[in-house]
């Protein structure tokens, strides 16, 4: 029988042997919509053994399987908090997070690029903020007209490219990472892991949505002024969804590439939206937000996903289990042909 590992060295200090009589749970969870990861411990405080750590104290954490795969983070405590109550004794909780809040990262600055590549706009943002970032070779490429940093930390400057560009940003101690959505890779152009979900191995599963029809459009469109013709223009994308509806979106963009960049921004967040569901599994730490999910459960919600959130949890009466975000269906998803 398989057994839930960890590890856990906190200031340079190994003290997992510590924390084994104590833990009550243990978390690490990574998004695709958030910038850092997170974990979390929580300790039975009852003697009071466990030291009261300092934020930013740096914190290393394995979780996964005894002989087998293991899930890292490495990061930084950014909370800790204690409780009582009468029922349930004194509870310690510990948060870490992947990235540094006391440094640069959040710093607001203020500069602009003209005719720059997206990739050295991010590589310069990055780099001032004390950071390295690697940008997927699809999207360093895409050529700006012009872009500012208007009194915004890297930290919201990055995120709101990623938003406008269709891609995924994430930091990992002082190495960030930009990727598109959607699409299964890594920052470096690798695939990520796909994990194949069967019945055997699902502790739960809530709102496995294949399919819905509101975030659906046949096209999106962006919209942008030109000068020289004193009259908006119109920039379509085909979202390759079979339905009537077109989408225009609400705000102006500056210039033509910007009006396509934003349009097909949408069209891979609407891709994400089109359906949804969350399966909770033993633990499986190879699973990775923007990862492939091949749900092999019935007829109808069988398909392929992606994944958008992983939450792995150990903890006293669940054992090692992995609660897995779902969304972009594709392939046999919505569809069952069994009758």
């Amino acid at each position: 029988m398989r057994k839930g590992h960890f590890r856990v060295v906190v200031g340079g200090q190994d003290v997992t042997s510590r924390f084994v009589p104590l833990l009550i749970s243990l978390t690490i969870t990574k998004s695709s919509t958030e910038a850092t990861q997170s974990a979390s411990f929580t300790l039975d405080d009852k003697d009071a053994t466990a030291r009261f750590p300092k934020t930013g104290t740096p914190v290393t954490i394995e979780l996964g399987w005894q002989g087998g795969a293991m899930r890292t983070f490495e990061g930084e405590v950014d909370t800790s908090d204690w409780s009582t109550d009468r029922g349930s004794g004194s509870v310690l909780s510990i948060t870490a997070r992947s990235a540094s809040l006391k440094g640069k990262v959040k710093q607001p600055a203020d500069r602009h690029w003209e005719k720059k590549k997206l990739g050295q706009v991010l590589e310069d943002a990055a780099q001032d903020a004390g950071l390295s970032i690697k940008v997927h070779p699809s999207l360093a490429s895409r050529e700006l007209e012009y872009e500012a940093q208007d009194n915004e930390s890297f930290l919201a400057f990055a995120d709101r490219l990623a938003r406008e560009h269709g891609a995924t940003f994430a930091i990992k101690g002082t190495q960030a990472g930009f990727v598109p959505r959607n699409q299964g890779v890594s920052a470096t152009g690798q695939p990520l892991p796909t994990i194949v979900i069967t019945r055997g191995m699902v502790i739960s599963a809530s709102g496995l949505t294949p399919v819905t029809d509101r975030p659906r459009f046949k096209k999106k469109k962006g919209r942008w002024y030109d000068l020289h013709r004193a009259e908006q223009v119109i920039e379509e994308v085909e979202t390759g969804d079979d339905v009537e509806p077109e989408d225009v979106l609400r705000f102006m963009e500056p210039d033509e590439t910007s009006a396509k960049t934003r349009a097909d921004s949408d069209r891979v967040d609407g891709a994400r939206s089109k359906g949804s569901g969350s399966v909770t599994i033993e633990g499986e730490p190879t699973a990775e937000p923007e990862g492939t999910a091949i749900i092999d459960l019935r007829a109808g919600v069988d398909g392929s996903y992606t994944i958008a959130s992983i939450t792995d949890t150990l903890d006293r009466g669940s054992g090692y289990t992995t609660q897995i975000s779902l969304g972009n269906p594709q392939g046999s998803a919505g569809a069952d042909d069994s009758r």
